[in-house]
């Protein structure tokens, strides 16, 4: 027994490991077959993974974390690892002998089992440590960049000012730095040049600053962007007062060498109230201002500015000029516009008595602009008076009414001035329109209006413009506009001899009661915190033409009495959340004069009373259209009933806007030809139950929207005839069975394209035809944008190349397929502005040749 125990201890263990080593052989194909699965599962969280970095990437300003970096490399190490391990497990199985029941080379299969276990390990940890990270962010928030780029525009004889101004900046001597000068003249210009210099040089600052001030000189506002720059959260923004929001500005400044850089300084600042401390700059930081503000200037810097603009040889042409220009001096109060404003009006003004009238001027007859506004607008007012006809002057004066440096849409604005009667009767909508665009563009050539930031769609007015507008329109149109703060019922008194009103702004909580206002012709109350309205608020307003309530995102409730308003031809309920529009205020007895209604974006109205717009005899313009992605989930109550309604009203309604969310209302806009002649801007959406949309009919149509629709085509033609001459806005998105868009070569005016979450799209343009067929024909001629999102069948936009002469930005995202544009090397030459996307997609594009792709490559921006 002695020798026995031994022998079998030996043989247990030997059989223990043969074992061990034969499950890796006997459970081989089990292993292979949970390692796929294993591997499936990986890579799906892989993707999962990938996609929400992605995502947070496309945020502004965030980065991927190094162990999110190393996870994924990881898993794509071991895919591919996997991968081969398989193939080898596979041809290892297909090796067995007697039926697949014995392994012919057991050392191999061994040694592959073995791989095939210990993979199995390697993917499951790689899984859990994906799971473990995955409920947090997988990226991190980069610190801003010390210097955000501005667009500006080209500069001419400016060079010399701006090296000055550059100079100053480098000056260690230097600590504030103030430009002044009127209104239009470029401060602003050399105020961003700089701040983009830092972008280009070397040098010595951690922070760059940019403040846009405005008139108000609200410090809240300066502090907002400074605490922004500095990276303070919204959090501990939060948690703090005035006092500890400074402080906490102070604090980070301090740390820094900085150049704070304030645009349209009115009036005296204390900086040191959102955190500034002028010591600081005892470090070399630099604050750069303009202005054109009183108190800016001491009185001998006003003096000195004051004798250089009116020139040392009249300074010095009598005895007695000097001391009369000290007193004209005086009289200016500091502020840089007026002083050289007047000095300009006085620069061949010789004679003691000339300057005396002048002095005496200033003292009866004071500006309501800091004192000035009557001697320093009537230098401005000479393109006003230039204009030729009464109706530009009034379309002028009405845009004083929105406020300074907004970028105003051309057709809400000209919308405003037909129900103001300002334009044509409407003998036609198009007639009235096509005047409206030509007061815009004779205001343009007055340099009295600008192009808006966003597009030729939106106009802009200067800010010393809008208050030489406003000066104007105060005495001649009685135009009154609200601070947002001062709307209180003292200050309601002053509205009693105003025929045109402004209340714009988000502090405006609550009105008076019963304003007495009997001349009131409009009123325009936008961007306010109000939910209603007093109930007599519009008690004594009998005289009201427009109202305009739009943008009040907190309105619920509207007064009974709008009803009583029986002269309005306007009014503007869009982007509010009413949620009813009761009945008594839309009777014929009432608003029979109602020519325009506005109700768009209004995604919580669920309740309009029957034979409400039929009773609207009147009615020319209507609107009820959707565009934002969250209003498009919200459908139209009563779409049906409403066409019909309208359709009642037959030739006298001029324009209809609206969005379908109906079978029926399509059925009965497709066999309406008085709706379908009217219609301007059309949304379709939501799971419409046709293959395709008939458009043929709509003629007028300026903008398209299909969303959420199972459709397969769009109709265009009538007998070989196209009706899409006027489309300019198309966007389709999340229409899962819509294969191409060979279509919209019938709109030959297309400006906009976005193409959305359309599964099945794999060619905009279908490739029947050659090249040459569609560079000869230009089908895009005027398109400005494409926006191209989430088309994982999209290989092509058209087949071969095309001159894209207006063409300024091209977006792609998620079109993994999309490897070619139909570009050239002179595509777009001269207006493209930028290509988007990401550089994975970028890199895989195949191009006509590489002078082409050089062309290119200088305009792509990584997404």
């Amino acid at each position: 027994m002695d020798c026995v125990s031994p022998i079998l201890d030996i043989f247990t263990r030997l059989w223990d490991c043969s074992a061990a080593k034969s499950s890796y052989i006997r459970h081989l194909e089990d292993n292979l077959k949970s390692l796929s699965e294993k591997k499936s599962q990986i890579e799906d969280l892989n993707e999962d993974i990938k996609r929400r970095v992605e995502t947070e990437e496309q945020q502004q300003q965030r980065k991927r974390k190094k162990v999110v970096e190393g996870w994924l490399n990881a898993v794509e190490s071991e895919i591919k690892e996997v991968d081969g391990i398989l193939q080898k497990g596979c041809q290892e199985i297909e090796k067995k002998c007697l039926g697949g029941c014995c392994t012919r080379n057991c050392y191999a299969s061994y040694k592959i089992g073995k791989t095939v276990t210990e993979e199995i390990s390697k993917v499951t940890l790689l899984r859990l440590e994906g799971q473990d990270f995955e409920s947090v962010y997988f990226t991190y928030k980069l610190p801003r960049p010390p210097v955000d780029g501005m667009a500006t525009e080209k500069t001419v004889g400016a060079d010399s000012k701006l090296d000055e101004v550059w100079g100053c900046i480098e000056d260690q001597s230097e600590q504030t730095i103030g430009l002044y000068g009127m209104g239009g003249v470029g401060k602003i210009t050399l105020l961003k040049k700089p701040n983009n210099k830092f972008l280009d040089v070397n040098h010595c600052f951690d922070l760059v600053i940019f403040v846009a001030v405005s008139k108000e000189g609200n410090l809240e506002k300066i502090q907002e962007v400074i605490r922004k720059k500095l990276d303070i959260s919204d959090y501990i923004w939060n948690m703090k007062g005035e006092y500890d929001r400074a402080v906490e500005i102070l604090i980070s400044l301090r740390r820094k060498k900085f150049v704070l850089l304030l645009d349209d300084v009115w009036e005296r600042l204390d900086l040191s109230k959102t955190g500034v401390s002028l010591s600081d700059c005892q470090n070399g930081s630099k604050i750069v201002f303009t202005t054109r503000s009183e108190e800016c200037l001491s009185p001998e810097a006003a003096l000195d500015l004051f004798r250089y603009k009116v020139g040392e040889d009249v300074f010095n042409s009598h005895p007695e000029i000097p001391t009369l220009v000290q007193a004209v001096v005086g009289e200016c109060k500091g502020l840089p516009l007026a002083l050289i404003a007047i000095a300009r009006a006085m620069s061949s003004r010789r004679s003691p008595r000339e300057w005396q009238y002048a002095i005496d001027e200033l003292r009866t007859n004071p500006s309501r602009f800091a004192g000035m506004g009557n001697l320093v607008f009537p230098i401005l007012r000479f393109s006003y008076d230039s204009l030729t006809d009464d109706s530009l002057k009034t379309c002028f004066l009405y845009c004083s009414l929105f406020p300074e440096e907004i970028n105003i849409r051309k057709g809400e604005l000209i919308d405003l001035w037909i129900g103001e009667g300002f334009l044509s009767d409407f003998r036609s909508i198009t007639t009235a329109w096509n005047q409206g665009e030509y007061i815009i563009g004779s205001l343009k050539i007055a340099c009295l209006l600008k192009t808006g930031e966003y597009s030729e769609n939106f106009v802009k007015m200067h800010d010393i413009v809008r208050d030489m507008a406003l000066w104007l329109a105060s005495n001649e149109s009685k135009i009154l506009v609200q601070r947002s703060s001062d709307c209180t019922n003292k200050s309601a008194d002053s509205w009693r001899e105003a025929f045109r009103l402004s209340l714009w702004g988000s502090s405006i909580e609550s009105l008076p009661e019963t304003p007495s206002c009997p001349h009131l012709q409009t009123l325009l109350v936008r961007f306010t915190v109000l939910e209603t309205f007093p109930h007599r608020f519009f008690e004594s307003m009998g005289a009201l033409k427009v109202l305009d309530l739009s943008y009040n995102l907190d309105l619920t409730q509207l007064p009974a009495g709008i009803g009583a308003l029986i002269n309005l031809r306007y009014l503007n309920l869009s982007n509010t959340s009413v949620e009813e529009l009761p009945s008594e205020i839309i009777e014929i007895m009432y608003l029979k004069n109602l020519k325009i209604l506005l109700l768009n974006g209004m995604r919580h109205l669920h309740l309009i009373p029957a034979r409400v717009f039929s009773s609207l005899l009147s009615l020319k313009v209507f609107s009820l259209f959707s565009t934002e992605l969250i209003e498009l989930h919200c459908t139209p109550p009563n779409d049906a009933t409403i066409l019909d309604e309208l359709e009642c009203l037959g030739n006298q309604i001029y324009e209809i806007s609206f969005t379908l969310g109906s079978a029926s209302a399509l059925f009965k806009i497709n066999f309406s030809w008085k709706l379908c002649s009217r219609i301007k801007r059309l949304t379709i959406m939501h799971n419409l139950d046709s293959h395709s949309i008939d458009l043929r009919n709509m003629r007028h149509l300026e903008t398209l929207n299909i969303v959420e629709c199972s459709l397969e085509r769009v109709d265009p033609t009538f007998n070989g005839w196209t009706n899409f001459h006027n489309l300019h806005h198309l966007s389709i998105r999340a229409c899962p069975v819509i294969r191409d868009l060979t279509w919209i070569r019938e709109a030959p005016n297309l400006q906009f394209l976005s193409l959305v979450n359309c599964q099945a799209l794999s060619e905009i343009i279908e490739s029947a035809g050659s090249s040459e067929v569609a560079e000869s024909h230009n089908y895009f001629a005027y398109l400005m944008v494409i926006d191209l999102d989430s088309l994982p069948s999209l290989k092509r936009i058209c087949h071969g190349t095309m001159p894209f002469p207006s063409l300024q930005n091209v977006s792609v995202t998620n079109c993994p397929n999309l490897r070619e544009l139909p570009f050239n090397f002179d595509s777009a030459k001269n207006s493209l502005v930028s290509i988007r996307g990401s550089a994975e997609w970028w890199e895989q594009l195949q191009w006509e040749d590489e002078a082409t792709k050089h062309v290119f490559a200088a305009k792509f921006r990584e997404l």
